[in-house]
């Protein structure tokens, strides 16, 4: 099972693959919300989880996530929102709209670990 990891930042897309990695799973990366809908309908068996950050080009986070949790075939996949967008409202409004998990950047590689493992239900650090 793969992590995929929506964000602009190459920086920040190593970052989530390293904390992935911690916990046992490998990565798929996309630059923009419209490639991980195509990471996604590639290879949406593989996917345990998806990350997204809002502020993309192309697609933001948030439609990106709106498409997702449209799409019945993608309802049980968790999705962590991992971005700059750390006031409440923003906050409120992407739990709303499907969201399982919130984590504001900047954070500690090993919140988003915890973060991630929480998603899927496992124990940080295994």
């Amino acid at each position: 099972m793969k992590i995929l990891s929506a964000d602009d930042s190459l920086i920040m897309r190593r970052i989530v693959a390293g904390a992935a990695e911690t916990i046992g799973f490998e990565t798929l990366e996309a630059k923009n919300g419209a490639e991980a809908l195509a990471q996604l309908s590639t290879h949406k068996d593989d996917i345990a989880l998806i990350l997204l950050d809002w502020n993309m080009p192309v697609m933001d986070g948030y439609e990106a996530l709106c498409k997702i949790r449209a799409d019945a075939q993608y309802k049980d996949i968790p999705i962590l929102m991992v971005t700059t967008e750390s006031e409440k409202k923003s906050i409120v409004k992407a739990i709303q709209a499907g969201a399982n998990n919130y984590l504001a950047k900047p954070f500690e590689k090993e919140d988003l670990a915890k973060k991630m493992a929480e998603c899927l239900s496992l124990e940080a650090g295994t």
